[in-house]
């Protein structure tokens, strides 16, 4: 393409450099064949009896102009052939030069699959757009590769929590097959274990379901926190009691625009995690605050905390800090993803840290924006 722009260029080029040599070099013959009209000033012009004033003279091209014209038109065409040759090759050598690493990144890139998007592509010496084309791809791999990585564990995760249940339940049937008469004791103990593992399961697929059900677009509207914290805080109450765990509430009237379902979940998964991980004579508190552009829901607790090397993969699907507990409570290792999920709906930002001595703090930022919580 730069080739053919070249050529374009020089041919117009050598055109219009011939139209006007043409037009010059018949000018320059025509006035010096004309005679001259005029000898003096009261003199009569002869000219003018032979041929009047208002008719002009034909010019007469010389055989002198016409030899330089054709000499003139050969070397243009001489030189265009020339300039066209020297600069495709110049034009065509700089541009592989600086096509290169182009070339190289889509060498690399053609190589890349699923088992090698952990690695960085080499930057380029030179500080350019490829150089930023390939900063931008190596962020991008690393993004996939996290993906990856996390869509490969949420399978596996999957799949040991569905087949958990289901061994328990074909195990227990197949040692209840083995004895032809059976007590009502071990009837109501089959049920029981049966009634257990199906909850089990109702709770994972409820869960994931919901986790499915993130991708649709939510509805708009202001929801005061202090109406939806107060109802969860009243529901939580008896829970917090039996586990001997107290509840703080410290809320003002502060609006932010959502799903009041959505949030009223991630708000009680959150609490409700640090009632069940808490330790007896502990505490949960719920801190709100304001200011000019954003909201911050703080939940804090006095629980077992989070070790700091873990606080970057709490939110994935499955994921559990103690698995003996969550199994003794019930969880699935859900209740994070879904929160995370919830938070991310509502454009909101939420970060772990540590409270106190060993418990945590989550952290809800909202913006004040309308639509851009």
């Amino acid at each position: 393409m730069m080739v053919l722009l070249l050529i374009i260029c020089c041919v117009g080029l050598t055109i219009i450099l011939n139209f006007s040599a043409d037009i010059m070099a018949t000018k320059i013959d025509a006035a010096a064949t004309t005679p001259a009209q005029q000898v003096g000033e009261n003199e009569q012009i002869f000219d003018d009896i032979l041929m009047p004033p208002m008719v002009p003279m034909m010019p007469i091209v010389s055989t002198e102009a016409q030899q330089a014209k054709t000499e003139f038109r050969l070397e243009s065409v001489l030189y265009l052939l020339l300039i066209i040759v020297c600069g495709g090759a110049l034009t065509y050598y700089v541009s592989g030069k600086v096509l290169k690493p182009l070339d190289t990144l889509n060498n690399q890139i053609k190589n890349r699959t699923v088992h090698n998007l952990a690695e960085t592509m080499d930057m380029p010496l030179a500080d350019d757009e490829i150089a930023e084309l390939t900063q931008s791809f190596n962020e991008m791999t690393d993004k996939l590769n996290e993906a990856f990585l996390m869509q490969s564990r949420f399978t596996a995760n999957a799949a040991h929590e569905l087949r958990t249940p289901l061994a328990v339940l074909k195990t227990k049937v197949d040692v209840f097959k083995k004895k032809n008469v059976h007590t009502t004791d071990e009837y109501d103990a089959l049920i029981t274990v049966f009634e257990k593992q199906i909850k089990r399961l109702s709770v994972l697929v409820i869960a994931l379901l919901e986790m499915t059900n993130m991708n649709d677009e939510i509805e708009q509207e202001p929801i005061c926190l202090q109406d939806i914290l107060q109802e969860m805080f009243a529901e939580l109450t008896p829970i917090a009691d039996k586990k001997e765990v107290q509840l703080y509430l410290d809320c003002d009237d502060s609006i932010v625009y959502g799903n009041p379902n959505l949030l009223y979940r991630a708000f009680y998964n959150l609490v409700e995690n640090g009632i069940k991980y808490n330790v007896v004579g502990g505490s949960v508190k719920i801190e709100v605050k304001s200011n000019d552009t954003q909201t911050v829901v703080a939940i804090k607790d006095t629980g077992i905390g989070i070790p700091e090397d873990l606080k970057k993969t709490i939110f994935e699907p499955f994921y559990r800090v103690d698995t003996s507990r969550s199994r003794e409570t019930g969880g699935v290792g859900l209740g994070l993803s879904i929160v995370q999920s919830i938070v991310k709906k509502h454009n909101a930002k939420i970060t772990v840290t540590d409270y106190e001595n060993s418990g945590t703090c989550f952290e809800l930022v909202f913006s004040k924006n309308k639509g851009r919580n």
